[in-house]
């Protein structure tokens, strides 16, 4: 593919993550998509043998994006819990702030069925740099041989996963991913000085 025709691509994509979560899977169309990315319709079955095919690629496309997002963001933060609720909270500002709630649902059932090997790897790639931060976390102490950090992460990530299908508001959706995190971080708390991340 000629750089030409990967930048063509990756707009049609690109263009194509808010036509979905506007529209939904099942109401988006192949035009809605070539209009959205500035092209016709015979240009996007260029790159794209149908819509099923261009879900996949945002799919892909979305994941690597919000991976290196909730890397960044769980790099800053003056606690742990700080940091936790950043890292969290990129996906679950993607889904509040780029899917409409009517679709969220929907979107997650069609992706289960059109993109199930990309879905698993994105939430054990998300699971992972939660396990991550959590082991680096001193203050932490992950219930010696009753959990893991990757235990303790899947739980977290399933979770955030439930609360950003949820029809709540953004706002209502921080608010409960912040106190999941505070009850988290509380519970793993090794020692009561440092519940909230740092010596009192």
């Amino acid at each position: 593919m000629t750089n030409r025709a990967e930048v063509t691509r990756e707009a049609i994509v690109a263009a194509a993550v808010p036509v979905f979560g506007r529209y939904g899977y099942r109401k988006t169309t192949m035009d809605l998509l070539a209009n959205a990315a500035g092209v016709s319709r015979p240009a996007v079955y260029q790159y794209f043998p149908g819509k099923d095919a261009v879900f996949r690629a945002v799919a892909a496309s979305v994941s690597a994006d919000l991976h290196a997002g909730a890397a960044a963001a769980g790099a800053t933060g003056a606690t742990t819990a700080d940091r936790l609720y950043r890292l969290l909270a990129v996906k679950l500002d993607f889904a509040a702030g780029t899917v409409a709630a009517d679709f969220r649902h929907e979107l997650v059932q069609e992706a289960g069925t059109i993109a199930p090997d990309l879905i698993a790897a994105s939430e054990s790639a998300y699971a992972a740099l939660v396990a991550a931060l959590l082991n680096d976390a001193p203050e932490l102490d992950l219930l010696g041989d009753a959990m893991t950090a990757e235990e303790a992460a899947v739980l977290l990530t399933d979770a955030m996963v439930g609360i950003a299908r949820s029809t709540a508001t953004a706002d209502q959706m921080r608010e409960r991913l912040r106190r999941l995190v505070d009850l988290a971080v509380r519970g793993l708390t090794s020692r009561p000085d440092l519940q909230n991340g740092a010596p009192r």
